[in-house]
């Protein structure tokens, strides 16, 4: 597909439902760690926010091929959808992780420091000695540090955004008549 008139709707496009995708994201986890929830860790929490991921993901590729095919003579191709859900995907996870580095560095980092000890008590009670506590807790401080949660955050969303642009595009896509 020619993207040398549409390419400013196809940026513009990813980058608003980008934007959505992350301030909803980002309310629901605030959402979640003051009502209290977050604190348990319990499955609970897990599967809701599990859930309401993949519906958010779902819903804001489908609203957001929507929107580009209906600008575009309600004409989309398979690779441009899944070009415009990995862009999304990569929108998303780019303001996700600077809303998360921004909350974690500046904010508020107890939750980390909460998952931290009770990781710490799991190693506890399953017999780990001192060393190897000290050790891993090197290892998972390293991994839940706002600079890598922001890593980790942009890849994650650009992978699920891809995986689930797959299956959005085949779904949406519409192609060219040939009778045109």
């Amino acid at each position: 597909m020619d993207f040398s008139n549409n390419k400013k709707s196809y940026s513009l496009i990813a980058l608003k439902f980008g934007a959505i995708n992350s301030i909803i994201s980002f309310i629901f986890t605030v959402i979640t760690k003051y009502s209290g929830l977050i604190d348990d860790f319990e499955e609970t929490v897990g599967w809701i926010s599990i859930i309401f991921g993949l519906l958010l993901t779902v819903s804001i590729l489908v609203f957001g091929i929507r929107e580009f095919r209906e600008h575009n003579n309600n004409v989309l191709n398979y690779s441009t959808g899944l070009g415009l859900s990995s862009l999304i995907g990569a929108i998303s996870g780019i303001i996700s992780g600077a809303f998360n580095y921004i909350y974690l560095a500046f904010i508020d980092n107890s939750s980390t420091l909460k998952q931290l000890e009770k990781i710490r008590e799991k190693w506890e009670e399953q017999g780990m000695t001192q060393s190897q506590i000290d050790q891993a807790e090197k290892m998972t401080t390293m991994f839940m540090g706002p600079g890598a949660q922001f890593v980790l955050l942009v890849f994650s969303s650009l992978l699920f955004f891809f995986l689930f642009g797959l299956i959005v595009s085949g779904i949406m896509k519409r192609e060219k008549s040939i009778f045109e």
